[in-house]
């Protein structure tokens, strides 16, 4: 018969319920087949494999980080381990910087508190591609059932680890991609949000080199729990910043969450300025003032806007599954100008092949600055042209049995509920997205990785988004 397997990657690495199932052994267990990847399946030349590791603000993210790190040590790989708590991009970056084969980064970025998880990133700095995934998950899951205690003849561990700063050269990298000068001087108050990740104190360091009696920080103390809050700036987690934006009469607010890959904003009144915002933003200055031109990659899950936007400009656009993995792919085949994804994780033209919600942050303060308008009026501009879209995406947890039943029933053919609301299109690249012919759109998509079903929705007002939403609730329910 054949082995469970017990580690499973998922669309950005392994997660899991700490002390249920990321414990310490399925660390180790991991840590030790991704050894035996470096060892077997990386050649380097006239050199040791090498591996960097990082780690975030969660609850034991530095232990698990440290105990991966002994073990690549031991195992003969140079590691270099962060001297502190870094978000996910700078880990990535040092991937880079330091010429290293592979980086793990200890994290489980946006998930709730009891979660943590363990990225793996290639040696272009992006998310490990699907490749090197399926053969560490293989040679982990052979891993399953062995002592991993007894991992053989070992070496002095201080011989081949060392600890390093990070964020350093992170700073000086991604400085170099922004034009500073149109940066500098803004003159609003902005407010910052790491949402008690690990952005915090690191990215206001950054931006206090251009006006720092402007910025204000919240959410910047070591907290495991998160406030109570999941560190995903999205919804009702972001009450505390719309509060203070308001309180301190701040323009506007970068919010990032829990490792810093991802980003959203909040303009003038406290107007939320989601992903898929600050992607059409971010798409037409580099069209139309930076003069790019090449291929644009989003995820299925993300806003028609940018679709409209690429075939008004002539722009290739690739849709991929849910996941950055396969938008760094797309990059690493080269031509892309940009890319992006539902979640918050954004690419430009410039970066290594990596979502970084720092660098975003960056880039949208040079527009703002450089066009002088604030994000809300940049935002009008876009509708008055493109059209107004509004886009939600919720989230219903349940049984895997019953998150597996619905995915058999979606397959069977599209449910009545949708067919009688006028299904025109049905895409099933990553779940199941039905179009509608005025353009709106319902996805419903089981997880892959967790108990858990998610409905995305997109329309041009709010009241169809809600009874998209109220359709695909009534869909999920009834099939079971």
């Amino acid at each position: 018969m054949e082995r469970k397997k017990v580690i499973k990657f998922g669309t950005d690495g392994w997660r899991g319920v700490i002390a249920d199932d990321f414990t310490m052994d399925n660390v180790k267990i991991v840590t030790r087949g991704i050894c035996e990847y470096l060892k077997l399946d990386v050649k380097t030349k006239n050199r040791k494999p090498r591996i960097v590791v990082g780690y975030d603000t969660r609850f034991l993210s530095d232990r698990f980080a440290e105990v991966a790190a002994d073990i690549f040590a031991e195992n003969g790989i140079e590691t270099y381990l962060s001297n502190r708590f870094v978000p996910t991009p700078v880990l990535s970056g040092a991937v880079v910087s330091n010429n290293a084969d592979l980086g793990v980064m200890i994290t489980a970025s946006h998930n709730p508190y009891y979660y943590n998880g363990y990225k793996i990133k290639g040696p272009y700095g992006g998310s490990a591609t699907i490749d090197i995934v399926s053969r560490i998950e293989k040679r982990v899951n052979d891993l399953v059932g062995k002592n991993v205690e007894d991992p053989g003849v070992l070496l002095e561990p201080g011989s081949f680890l060392k600890q390093k700063d990070f964020v350093s050269e992170y700073q000086d990298h991604i400085l170099g991609l922004v034009d500073v000068d149109a940066i500098k001087g803004f003159n609003f108050r902005l407010l910052i949000d790491p949402m008690y990740g690990a952005t915090q104190k690191i990215y206001r360091d950054i931006l206090q080199k251009f006006n720092p009696g402007k910025l204000i920080e919240i959410h910047s103390v070591l907290n495991p729990a998160f406030g109570g809050i999941n560190p995903e700036p999205i919804g009702d987690n972001l009450k505390d910043a719309i509060e203070k934006l308001s309180e301190e009469k701040c323009e506007l607010a970068i919010c990032l969450d829990g490792d810093g890959d991802r980003v959203a904003a909040l303009g003038r009144d406290g107007i939320f300025v989601s992903s898929h915002h600050i992607f059409a933003v971010i798409l037409l200055h580099l069209i139309r003032n930076k003069k790019l031109e090449g291929k644009v990659i989003k995820t299925v899950s993300t806003s028609s806007i940018i679709d409209r936007i690429c075939s008004r400009h002539g722009l290739e656009l690739v849709v991929t599954p849910i996941g950055f993995k396969y938008i760094s792919e797309e990059i690493l085949k080269g031509g892309v100008i940009m890319g992006g994804e539902e979640s918050g994780g954004i690419w430009v033209k410039g970066n290594i092949p990596e979502r970084d919600g720092m660098f975003i942050g960056l880039v949208l303060l040079e527009i703002i600055n450089s066009c002088k308008k604030s994000i809300n009026d940049i935002l009008e501009d876009i509708y008055d042209e493109f059209g107004y879209f509004t886009y939600q995406r919720l989230d219903y947890e349940m049984s895997v049995e019953e998150r597996d039943r619905i995915r058999e029933k979606l397959s069977e053919g599209i449910p009545d509920l949708l067919k009688d609301e006028g299904v025109k299109e049905v895409v099933m690249i990553d779940g199941f997205k039905y179009i509608l012919s005025d353009g709106s759109w319902v996805m419903i998509r089981p997880s892959g990785t967790e108990a858990v079903v998610r409905i995305y929705a997109e329309s041009d007002s709010k009241e169809k988004l809600e009874r998209l939403h109220r359709l695909g609730k009534k869909v999920i329910y009834g099939l079971l």
